[in-house]
């Protein structure tokens, strides 16, 4: 994802001028939790469903669908997962899971996909924990954040509950801002493509929650 970041960042500065910078690319996303039959979480799953501007981009930067078909090939689907999976070791894509309030790391995505619908692109991948982890009687949060905020991330209800063991329970907490939260999102808003915002992951302020709790 970082290096469609980039690419996005350039082309959108030629198409937009000077329009506002923070956020400029619009995720809606989607979140599951994989877990071992004896109980263990394993992994998490993740879906991106890019905004129809950033999905136009895509298709300019990557030289999708050159038939014109409107149709993604497999080569176009190939492009496309290397290009959002294919991380450097210092970048996370913007996943950050904590259990009872602990970081927990994470590896590299698995079983990716590329899909094109409604003129968005959705990536989708299984992300594993570093390590499995126990969560009886324990509380998992998931965020999906930009520390920049250059991403802005929504995430949908509704697929966290598949499969989960029956002692578990997973809800989508949205951001809901106050005042503060309100005004701090209009100055970021005015900061320029070129200007980072000063407060260190700002990003994780304006963040929803998946809070999966077990018994």
């Amino acid at each position: 994802m970082l290096r469609i970041c980039l690419t996005v960042c350039c082309v959108a500065m030629c198409l937009v001028g000077t329009a506002k910078a923070h956020p400029h690319v619009f995720v809606d996303a989607r979140t599951g939790f994989i877990f071992s039959q004896d109980g263990y979480l394993e992994a998490v799953r993740i879906s991106w469903t890019y905004d129809q501007f950033t999905t136009l981009i895509l298709f300019e930067s990557l030289d999708l669908d050159r038939d014109l078909d409107g149709r993604l090939s497999a080569a176009d689907r190939a492009d496309i997962v290397a290009g959002e999976t294919n991380w450097p070791a210092e970048y996370n894509g913007d996943v950050y899971l904590e259990v009872e309030g602990q970081a927990r790391p994470m590896g590299r995505p698995k079983n990716a996909t590329a899909s094109l619908e409604n003129d968005q692109i959705t990536v989708a991948f299984d992300l594993p924990l570093s390590r499995p982890a126990g969560l009886a009687g324990r509380t998992a949060v998931l965020r999906l954040y930009d520390p920049f905020f250059y991403y802005a991330y929504t995430i949908l209800a509704g697929s966290e509950e598949r499969d989960l063991p029956p002692s578990c329970q997973a809800e989508v907490i949205p951001f809901e801002p106050d005042a503060a939260a309100s005004a701090l999102q209009e100055q970021l808003a005015a900061l320029s493509r070129e200007e980072t915002p000063e407060q260190p992951n700002v990003g994780r302020l304006f963040s929803d929650e998946v809070v999966l709790a077990c018994g």
